[in-house]
């Protein structure tokens, strides 16, 4: 009764297979959820939107400085000759000067309103806006950058996913065949017609094809846990979409080639465009500064104009009145020495990024001619690999009608079921590479149109 309960345990297990369901997860559909909810994308989301803001601080700062005050005091006025330095603690008086120091007091009331505003400075505006523009693009381009990297992290985890269901069910094939020899052997061997031998081989094959089943069930499931992270699903309830369709991987794959489009190399031209912004915001920012001025103020003193001490009150209300205007240049002469190097430095870096353009753009092709070259053979491979697999079957059931007729030993046929079992391992393992190939070319040329068109319905 225990060993019946067992077998049946073990048979559950062996029939069990990731559930196909109505709701399963396509490889776009992966993706796309990927993007939608994944940290790093939120991160550089945000970001973008900061140096967009940032655009808006900048125009923000070219309004003119408009500054109101006023204020009410009263005091003591002794006045004295002499120049002297305001360190900010000096509380400056302004009237004639007495033989003695006194005590008395004066009001005084002053109001000021001014403006200063750069109107003009050669350029240095609207490389500003340049540099802003340019940021924005290389964040924008950082963020595509960040996504191309993850459509392939995710392509490949959902890849490994698939893969690894295919080795489950190959295994729990292999399982069922090598349970179906291990039965018709105990038969035999209870019935005197084999030796007891056959029937410990046999189950010694039956523990292999367990164990090894449950490797491969373990495989899935750590895959399922990675692409569960990814996707923001639940590694419990996700199921992929088994949808393969390998003839495409027969036929020739239209010759791309990589281009300024691809975010890689489109990240790398819009960062040398921003560095080439900076070079000329930095000229424009040592050439000269032209501010409009403005200024007036209106001011009451108690103290009457032949500088005698009035009644307080008289120093409340304005009695004199002032305003001034004027265009002023502003140039300090040695930012034109620091502009010169600042320029060197960042003509540096560009021809710095321009070099990192031609190496990617180097790379990319490369990955590409390699894709292309290396598809030719596996498509010969893929097509011879479906006569193995029928070979062999054929050679598995031929050993077994030969075993059971006596005239073959356990051990030919053991290798019979291994032989099959590693050719349609073989199959998988070579459309496998197959496919990464045709996804190292998509990434090449960021193209996956094709790429996708191998797993939609």
């Amino acid at each position: 009764m225990k060993k019946r309960y067992w077998l049946l345990s073990v048979l559950l297990i062996a029939c069990w297979q990731p559930a196909v369901v109505a709701q399963a997860l396509t490889l776009e559909g992966a993706v796309n959820a990927t993007f939608a909810q994944y940290p790093t994308l939120a991160a550089q989301r945000a970001a973008l939107e900061a140096i967009r803001a940032n655009a808006r601080v900048v125009r923000d700062n070219r309004l003119p400085n408009v500054r109101l005050h006023d204020q009410v005091t009263i005091g003591t006025a002794n006045g004295m000759s002499g120049s002297y330095f305001s360190m900010g603690l000096i509380v400056p008086t302004s009237g004639a000067r007495r033989a003695e120091n006194r005590p008395d007091l004066a009001t005084g009331n002053i109001a000021l309103a001014s403006m200063d505003w750069e109107v003009y400075n050669f350029g240095r505006f609207q490389a500003e806006d340049k540099l802003a523009v340019a940021d924005i693009a290389v964040s924008e381009a950082g963020l595509e950058r960040e996504q191309f990297a993850l459509r392939q992290v995710v392509i490949n985890t959902y890849l490994d996913m698939l893969w690894q269901a295919r080795y489950l069910d190959i295994e729990q094939r292999n399982f069922a065949r090598v349970d179906t020899v291990r039965r018709i052997i105990t038969n035999l061997v209870r019935n005197g017609i084999k030796p007891g031998l056959d029937s410990s081989l046999a189950a010694v094959e039956w523990s292999k094809a367990k164990m090894t089943y449950w490797k491969a069930l373990e495989n899935y499931r750590r895959t399922a846990v990675q692409l569960a992270t990814l996707t923001g699903r639940s590694a419990n309830e996700l199921s992929v979409d088994t949808l393969f369709r390998s003839e495409p991987l027969l036929a020739p794959v239209a010759g791309d080639v990589p281009g300024l489009n691809h975010p890689l190399l489109r990240f790398r031209e819009r960062f040398i465009n921003r560095q080439t912004a900076e070079i000329d915001l930095i000229r424009k920012a040592a050439r000269p500064r032209v501010s409009l001025l403005t200024a007036a103020w209106a001011r009451g003193s108690s103290l009457t104009v032949e500088n005698e001490f009035g009644p307080l009150g008289s120093g409340l209300a304005y009695s004199r009145s002032n305003f001034l205007v004027g265009v002023a240049a502003t140039m300090n002469l040695t930012d034109l020495r620091r502009a010169l190097h600042r320029t060197q430095l960042q003509q540096l870096r560009v021809q710095e990024a321009t070099n990192q353009l031609a190496v990617e753009r180097v790379q990319l092709q490369n990955a590409l001619t390699t894709a292309d070259s290396l598809l030719i053979i596996l498509r010969l491979e893929l097509g011879e690999l479906p006569n193995a697999i029928r070979s062999a079957n054929d050679a598995y059931q031929q050993r077994l009608a030969l075993y059971n007729n006596g005239l073959e030993t356990i051990l030919s046929l053991t290798d019979a079921l291994q032989l099959l079992s590693s050719v349609e391992k073989e199959y998988v393992e070579t459309q496998s590479r197959a496919v990464k190939l045709r996804l190292q070319k998509a990434f090449a040329t960021n193209n996956f149109e094709e790429f996708y068109s191998m797993f939609r319905r």
